[in-house]
């Protein structure tokens, strides 16, 4: 390692310009920060109201009792131009998303408002627009379409799903019928149906706290 080489930017007399590290890491971080509360600001309602997991009742339901499962058709991103049209994979970082595609005349996008899972590890993620899905062989994913659930209450399963789906891996990878196999647990109403409300709530109610965080650490 100590002869490896790194480039970084320098100070007048050669050396590492630490400050402007410092000031250009901070800057980004707040230009993060204010793109977040105005995406809050432009979306979300305040919730005032103080919601916690632990006073719910929770129970486990079957991925197909819930989930219309699909592959999506076989393709790879190398097959497409870059574009304004998300193409999702099993990548576990960036919700999946390997480039931005055109797509090709006529092809039928993949509804948005699902969740995809890799059953390559597990990965699992909410897709809110419409997308180009990986399909065949390799890093193909799996969609799962709900049509009780929105965005916040599909990230919420979503996290709920990755917990469930994390033992895949290549030794073991996962597939159409055992992922509908798979149990995941949630939030249950006095009829003993998912909550999907209160799932809903609960999310927006952990978004508008970050919110509130971060305008403190401004």
């Amino acid at each position: 390692m100590q002869k490896q080489m790194i480039l970084l930017p320098v100070t007048n007399s050669g050396t590492p310009d630490y400050d402007f590290m410092e000031q250009y890491i901070k800057e980004r971080e707040q230009k993060i920060t204010q793109n977040y509360i105005s995406f809050i600001d432009n979306d979300l309602q305040e919730e005032k109201t103080p919601l916690s997991l632990e006073q719910k009742k929770w129970n486990t339901f079957f991925v197909g009792d819930l989930f219309t499962v699909r592959r999506p058709q076989a393709r790879s991103e190398k097959q497409y131009q870059f574009g304004s049209i998300p193409f999702i994979a099993s990548g576990n970082t960036n919700n999946g998303l390997t480039k931005c595609c055109m797509p090709k005349k006529e092809e039928i996008l993949d509804e948005g408002n699902c969740i995809t899972i890799s059953p390559v590890d597990g990965s699992t993620f909410y897709q809110e627009t419409a997308f180009l899905g990986r399909g065949g062989a390799g890093s193909s994913i799996l969609i799962l379409y709900n049509s009780n659930m929105n965005r916040f209450s599909g990230l919420f399963i979503a996290r709920m799903l990755r917990q469930t789906c994390s033992k895949y891996s290549y030794g073991k990878m996962g597939n159409k019928e055992s992922i509908k196999r798979e149990k995941v647990m949630l939030p249950i109403n006095d009829n003993g149906k998912p909550d999907y409300l209160f799932m809903e709530q609960y999310i927006k109610y952990i978004i508008l706290k970050l919110k509130t965080k971060y305008l403190k650490e401004k």
